[in-house]
């Protein structure tokens, strides 16, 4: 009978040394395809911003080497005067592209790694949204609709963060939509958090397309067919400092209904989230 209960026993060890086991490996099978999805992530940032990279500083090149040769025979006329006028027109307008590229770059490897810390504050949300949507109304010649409430909606938050999430979104949805449609926005304070949507009307986008949207360097098809500006991080930027602040981002897009981007942001940050952005920096794999 003691044999039994030793054998017994002894079954039972080796019973719970397999599971440990296969859990070990588990854990271990999962933290492997996060390091490779990392190198494969760090990898394609690579190779895509050299390729980014290359025809812009082409262009640039190109220009100033033109308008050198044209400086050379040049005998200041008006005529001559207007073509290097247009040389160096282009090489601000393709320095700009470039410059927005980098800067964009530099955002989304200091927020992924977590170099950049959040300098958090009272932020008047309401007030950073009418700014906001005045510059963007000036600049583009559309109609925003903005609906605040009468009371300011002040959060904790790093406020020059959240105004590059707001122009983030407001220049996305007037670059894909129509024209002559209205885009509208809504700010509203729901479940101690702030409540941020902008729609646009325009075709839906298919879910497949949705599920990636916030991908480092993802644009949909329509996008790379008709729009030859812009990298794909506006969003994965935006969502890097939403996340980074407590909330979430995402976004509803129903044929018919247009397209809508959610901002939920707490207007408190927890203690935990406040301690998370102190931590050393973290480093991509």
């Amino acid at each position: 009978m003691v044999k039994y209960w030793r054998i017994r026993a002894a079954e039972q060890k080796v019973h719970a040394y397999a599971q440990e086991l296969a859990t070990t490996n588990q854990k271990l099978e999962q933290i492997n395809q996060e390091l490779e999805r990392a190198n494969h992530l760090k990898d394609y940032f690579m190779v895509r911003a050299a390729h980014e990279l290359r025809t812009p500083l082409t262009t640039i090149l190109g220009e100033v080497q033109l308008a050198l040769r044209r400086l050379d025979k040049a005998k200041s006329t008006e005529k001559e005067a207007l073509l290097w006028r247009r040389h160096f027109d282009k090489i601000e307008a393709r320095t700009r592209v470039l410059q927005a590229l980098v800067e964009d770059l530099i955002e989304f490897s200091s927020l992924h790694t977590g170099e950049k810390l959040l300098q958090f504050g009272p932020c008047d949300f309401s007030k950073l949204c009418s700014e906001v949507v005045e510059d963007q109304c000036t600049y583009s010649g559309r109609q925003i609709e903005l609906q605040l409430p009468l009371d300011p909606i002040i959060i904790q938050a790093d406020g020059k963060r959240l105004t590059q999430v707001v122009i983030n979104l407001v220049s996305n949805a007037l670059h894909y939509s129509l024209k002559d449609t209205v885009i509208s926005i809504d700010a509203h304070v729901e479940d101690a958090s702030v409540l941020f949507q902008i729609h646009n009307e325009g075709p839906a986008l298919p879910l497949e397309q949705q599920s990636h949207l916030f991908d480092p360097f993802y644009r949909t098809p329509c996008a790379e067919a008709f729009f030859r500006e812009g990298w794909g991080l506006g969003l994965t930027v935006s969502k890097e400092i939403v996340e980074r602040h407590g909330g979430q981002i995402w976004v509803k897009s129903i044929e018919g209904e247009g397209t809508t981007f959610f901002v939920q942001i707490p207007l408190e940050i927890e203690q935990n989230v406040q301690a998370f952005f102190h931590q050393p920096a973290r480093k991509m794999a």
